[in-house]
């Protein structure tokens, strides 16, 4: 009754006829890629008014003892988060907001006993942004500026209209290595800008994410570097193939991020066209074995279990097989087709 039976031949339920699919042979829940909450990758990075490496301040100091008592001048933070202003020197300001390195300006020119009480004013003249390049599967490619407070992976998406239908789990950012110079900017307030030092920034290496496991992890922040590339997984799954006693045998493709199971499958070819139908073949290539993985499923079964409703993988084909049963039902029905036509004769 069993017949000739492979090793790679399984029942999808235990069967007196042969071994139940092993675990390790069934395919887990589909993840979808729009449905990861990419909040939860954005890095916290303070307000827009934060003020980050390369951007430009212009700083008025006053003594408060007359008009001429006044001096106007531009600096530009540096790569250790300083700027350096006659005088004074290097001041640490990254990281705070304008009104803080006020303070932090003036406490230290009290410090050095220059200034008994200054008024010190600070605007941000110029918000040093990074130019990041977003390729794969977003809405729309292209290149896009980020203000380098925020310049992460989420950003980066968020700039291209967010992940497109196609999008998979793999994220990959690529980062500029070595040396880097800020652009020269113009003066401010008839001030010269002091010049950025060459400074050997610590090389990056790309680096490849995960947005599900990502996600659920949190806690790290994903940036990108001015001239960074994100490049975001296109799926393109193998369709499946459905075949044998259905209504519309066909290639049908495979749905991305989403579950795909034998009955569905069956009904994207119209149901099964004879009504004794029940041996279910599902052929599977397994990566790195020469032969396929052949699973038995009952379509009865499969419908009234998940265990038999099985899972479907790209590139699966799905034969509903001819049994002795289903071969007498189309016997049946030419019989009584050709009774029926004769009868229209008369």
């Amino acid at each position: 009754m069993a017949g000739c039976r492979e090793a790679n031949h399984y029942y999808a339920e235990t069967s007196m006829f042969g071994d139940r699919l092993p675990d390790r042979f069934r395919l887990t829940q589909q993840t979808n890629a729009q449905e990861v909450d990419l909040s939860r990758l954005a890095s916290s990075s303070g307000s827009s008014q934060t003020i980050s490496v390369g951007d430009v301040l212009e700083v008025q100091l006053a003594a408060g003892l007359g008009e001429g008592d006044q001096s106007q001048m531009a600096a530009r933070v540096q790569y250790d988060g300083t700027i350096w202003l006659p005088d004074i020197g290097a001041v640490q300001v990254e990281g705070v907001e304008p009104q803080t390195a006020e303070g932090l300006i003036r406490s230290e020119a009290v410090r050095q006993e220059l200034f008994r009480n200054p008024t010190v004013t600070v605007t941000v003249s110029f918000k040093k942004t990074n130019r990041v390049r977003v390729l794969g599967a977003v809405r729309e490619e292209g290149v896009y500026e980020l203000p380098a407070h925020a310049s992460d992976v989420v950003s980066a998406l968020a700039a291209a209209g967010g992940l497109a239908e196609d999008a998979g789990q793999r994220v990959e950012v690529r980062n500029p290595a070595g040396s880097s110079m800020l652009s020269e900017q113009p003066e401010v307030g008839g001030s010269p800008l002091r010049p950025v030092s060459a400074q050997t920034i610590t090389p990056m290496s790309s680096y490849t994410i995960n947005l599900s496991t990502a996600a659920e992890s949190a806690g790290q922040s994903y940036m990108v570097e001015d001239g960074g590339v994100v490049m975001v997984e296109k799926r393109d799954p193998e369709p499946i193939y459905v075949q044998g006693l259905v209504r519309t045998p066909n290639q049908y493709d495979y749905p991305i991020g989403k579950d795909l199971r034998l009955l569905q499958a069956i009904s994207l070819a119209g149901g099964v066209s004879n009504q004794l139908a029940d041996k279910i073949f599902v052929i599977r290539q397994l990566p790195g074995s020469a032969e396929p993985l052949l699973i038995q499923v009952s379509y009865r079964r499969a419908k009234r279990s998940q265990e038999s409703n099985i899972r479907l993988g790209p590139g699966d084909v799905i034969s509903v097989e001819q049994t002795p049963g289903t071969v007498f039902m189309d016997a049946l029905n030419i019989i009584r087709f050709g009774i029926n036509g004769s009868t229209a004769l008369f």
